[in-house]
């Protein structure tokens, strides 16, 4: 039997569309982005890496977003000790789901917050939530080092003649249990893109230069991860734990978001105006698409 109403059905619609409109958006704002030249990145991680510490305004934005997913999302939430656990697998999920990342004993170090995230959450700190975006912060600026002095300095060594797999999809691997054998495993993946290339009739210099400004670019932008960017993660990773069609923006990708939205909207025939905190469907253009179909209606909310 199917319970769905048909408010929720026509909610799931605006959603897709919205998520539609938002990843449009995304692409368009990457494309217009030169590509970034940073081949002269130092590979120290003491000179790149400094952790990145909350502000007063981020307890009080996660205050209010616990407030506002308690008495306005339309499922019933219990921030307890059930939901920091699903947060706390989310979070991690989120920023290291290969497990190419983050070690065994960070993750056994980290699991302390995995009951306590609520009790934080309610007393206005985020600071969990930067503790461990800080380990994971760490941690892929060393695989990115490790990577460029690879692919820069030890090509030529590689042999292709020896038997070697890698386990590419690694969702239920293990975490390394040290740095060693994250070494390894990032050997194996640098030698597996060196063989790929390789393939392609590239020689050696060729894929020097390409994997070296590959992996230079990304370490380039990792290292630009400010406060901003650790808090809307663990925001959206919050937001997301109570449905996973909900999640969080910071203003600026709100903007963003809500100028794709409306111009995905007004494109399918439906005009859009804003009601307190929510965007509405004003109206349906006569003869669009959206009057045409039955999932949108004039009066409609766009809830998440």
């Amino acid at each position: 039997m199917n319970n769905s109403s048909p408010r929720l059905k026509r909610n799931r619609f605006m959603l897709k569309t919205a998520v539609t409109a938002c990843s449009i958006l995304f692409a368009s704002t990457l494309a217009a982005q030169e590509e970034p030249s940073q081949l002269n990145t130092v590979l120290d991680i003491d000179a790149l890496y400094t952790p990145l510490e909350s502000q007063p305004i981020h307890g009080e934005t996660a205050l209010n977003l616990l407030n506002e997913l308690e008495t306005k999302h339309y499922s019933s939430v219990s921030i307890d000790d059930n939901f920091s656990s699903t947060v706390f697998d989310s979070y991690i999920d989120s920023l290291d789901g290969s497990k190419l990342y983050f070690l065994a004993e960070d993750i056994n170090r980290l699991s302390g917050y995995r009951y306590t995230l609520d009790n934080s959450l309610e007393s206005g700190s985020v600071e969990p939530g930067f503790e461990i975006y800080n380990v994971y912060y760490k941690r892929i600026l060393e695989r990115m080092i490790y990577a460029v002095n690879r692919v820069e300095n030890h090509i030529d060594e590689m042999d292709f003649t020896i038997d070697e797999s890698i386990i590419i999809d690694r969702e239920d691997a293990p975490y390394a249990a040290s740095l060693a054998e994250l070494d390894e495993l990032w050997r194996l993946r640098i030698k597996n893109s060196v063989l790929s290339l390789k393939l392609t009739g590239d020689d050696n210099e060729e894929i020097k230069e390409k994997l070296g400004k590959r992996y230079r670019n990304q370490l380039s932008q990792i290292a630009k991860t400010n406060d901003k960017d650790i808090f809307q993660t663990y925001m959206a990773t919050i937001a997301t734990a109570v449905d996973p069609h909900t999640s969080y923006f910071s203003p600026r990708d709100s903007e963003n978001f809500n100028m794709g939205l409306s111009l995905s909207l007004q494109g399918i025939g439906a005009q859009l105006t804003t009601e307190e905190e929510y965007t509405k469907v004003a109206e349906l253009i006569k003869g669009g698409p959206a009057e045409r179909g039955s999932d949108l209606q004039a009066g409609d909310r766009i809830i998440a």
